[in-house]
Formats: C-alpha cells, sequence, structure tokens
C-alpha cells in the first residue's frame, strides 16, 4: 500500500471506472478536506465510486441520499457504503474533515462479516453520529494514528491501519448498542448479491447502460437459480430479489432526477428500459408520483 498524492488518487480511483487494489488488501487511502475542495468536480464523481468512507468533521455540512437531507453542525463521524449514493456541501469557511477511503477488498481474508452487515454501514443510507467533545478526541487519536502508520515504513503497516479502521467502527456502534440488534447475520451468498449490485449500478448513465436488471439475471452472474438466490435474500434481508432490484432502480432514478439534468428518454434509457414509457409506468407504480413529481419537489 503506497502513499499517493490526491490528483493521483483522482486519476487512478475516480476518473477511471474500475478500482485498482494491490495484492494485499485492496485500496485504502486517508484524505483532507483542504486537498479534496480544491476539485469540487472530482469531489463529486468520489461520491458515485463502490468505495467506503469515513469522515471525521467539525463545522456545517450538508448530506444527501435518496430522500433524505442531513443538516450536520458541530463535531460528527459519518459512514457511508459503496452502495450509497450522495451529495455533500458546505459553505462553513472553517469546515474541517479527515476522511479514510476504502474498497470492500480491504478487509477481505480478515474478516468475514461484510461491511453491509455492519449496522454503521447497512441499508442505503449515510449514517450519521453526533460527537461530544471527549468522543471526538478520541477518534481523532485513532485518525491520527492511521495517517502516522499510513505514512511510515513499517512493512506491515497495513494490518495497522486496517486495526485502527475497526476502532473506529467499533467505537461508534457501542456508542449505539441500543439502536440495534447484536447478533448480525452472516450470508455469503447475500453479501455476493449486494455486491454485485452495487458493481452494476456504479457509474451508469446514457453512454454507460445498466447492463441487466431481473432476477435471473443477478441469478445467473451468481450461478445459482433463481428461486435459491430468492430464498436466501427473503430470509436475510426480507425482501425478494426483485424487489431488492427494484429499490435500487428507484434509489438510482432518484439521484439521476435531482442531481442531473438528464431528460426521461435518457434517465429510461441508462437504466434498461426500452421505452421511456414503461420507466414511467415503473416509477410511479413504485412511488405512487411521476419522475416529474419528484425532480420539482
Amino acid at each position: 500500500m503506497q502513499n499517493i498524492k490526491i490528483q493521483t488518487f483522482y486519476d487512478k480511483y475516480v476518473d477511471n471506472k474500475v478500482l485498482e487494489t494491490s495484492d494485499f488488501l485492496g485500496h485504502f487511502d486517508i484524505l483532507k478536506w483542504q486537498d479534496l475542495k480544491k476539485d469540487p468536480n472530482s469531489c463529486k464523481k468520489l461520491q458515485r465510486k463502490p468505495l467506503y468512507k469515513i469522515a471525521l468533521i467539525t463545522g456545517e455540512a450538508t448530506y444527501g441520499s435518496n430522500d433524505h437531507i442531513f443538516q450536520v453542525t458541530g463535531t460528527n463521524i459519518v459512514f457511508i457504503n459503496s452502495m450509497t449514493r450522495c451529495s455533500f456541501s458546505t459553505h462553513d469557511p472553517e469546515f474541517y474533515g479527515e476522511y479514510c477511503v476504502f474498497s470492500e477488498s480491504f478487509l477481505r481474508g480478515i474478516n468475514r462479516l461484510s461491511y453491509y452487515n455492519w449496522p454503521v454501514f447497512s441499508g442505503y443510507d449515510i449514517h450519521v453520529k453526533k460527537l461530544n467533545n471527549n468522543e471526538y478526541q478520541d477518534i481523532h487519536k485513532i485518525v491520527n494514528e492511521i495517517e502516522n502508520e499510513y505514512h511510515s515504513l513499517y512493512p506491515f503497516k497495513e494490518q495497522l491501519v486496517l486495526n485502527r479502521i475497526l476502532d473506529i467502527i467499533h467505537y461508534v456502534q457501542k456508542l449505539e448498542m441500543n439502536t440495534y440488534s447484536g447478533n448480525i447475520a452472516e450470508n455469503s451468498m447475500s453479501d455476493r448479491f449486494l455486491a454485485l449490485l452495487t458493481s452494476e449500478f456504479s457509474d451508469i448513465s446514457p453512454s454507460n447502460q445498466l447492463r441487466g436488471k431481473s432476477p435471473s439475471y443477478f441469478a445467473d452472474l451468481l450461478n445459482v437459480t433463481g428461486d435459491k438466490l430468492n430464498l436466501i435474500l427473503k430470509r436475510t434481508t426480507g425482501k425478494t430479489t426483485q424487489e431488492l432490484i427494484h429499490e435500487r432502480v428507484i434509489s438510482e432514478a432518484n439521484i439521476m432526477l435531482r442531481y442531473s439534468s438528464y431528460s426521461m428518454k435518457e434517465i429510461a434509457w441508462s437504466l434498461n428500459f426500452q421505452e421511456t414509457s414503461h420507466f414511467l409506468n415503473f416509477y410511479k407504480k413504485n412511488t405512487s408520483m411521476t419522475p416529474l413529481t419528484y425532480r420539482g419537489k
């Protein structure tokens, strides 16, 4: 794992569609707001990449995810999983943030649990935890340790960085023990489906159409029968394969409706609807409103 400058990070992990990984633990980097804010366009692209992000921030800012707006003030820690597409803005000249950015494979081989199942990374929304001063200082100390190890020459620093990331995750989850069940289901097929769903929906646009969105399409890619996949997902997530796919289609449609100027025809094409009318009917059936109504909200 090598330290890379911010522009190199953008060139390799933002502008390129496929994320590169090392032979060891996958991609990890630690970034600072004073560097990120110099290139707003690349910063926006970063939000759509299948990377996990942990942000330790101070100041006023706004995060947007799906239909939710998160106004944050003071000291907070923010967790964003690879499935979440979000927006970010701040007009606070004193805003400060430190970001740990990493791939799913960063944990592969170390912990069998997928990040999707960790409470701070579950679901499709942003996880924001308000911190008091002592909590902020505790986590800030860990982030400083991560940065020091990341820039060190120690040959096994990847493991130390990973351990500190886990320290942050467990620190925050312990603060919220009363808000979720301690028993986290583990199912590799469910994890593989969610990872594949994330991959298939990454960077779709009028020039990069979604390749498929049927349950059979995903079952074939996972080399499993449609019935078996549906049974596993129903047991582990409480939803059918089709329900999860439809949720993701709607989520991606909402992002394009709110954060792009694409026409209805372009959005329909991006999401692999052969006719614009099919997309309009699908959207209204699943949201009880038209896409234009949502865009105008």
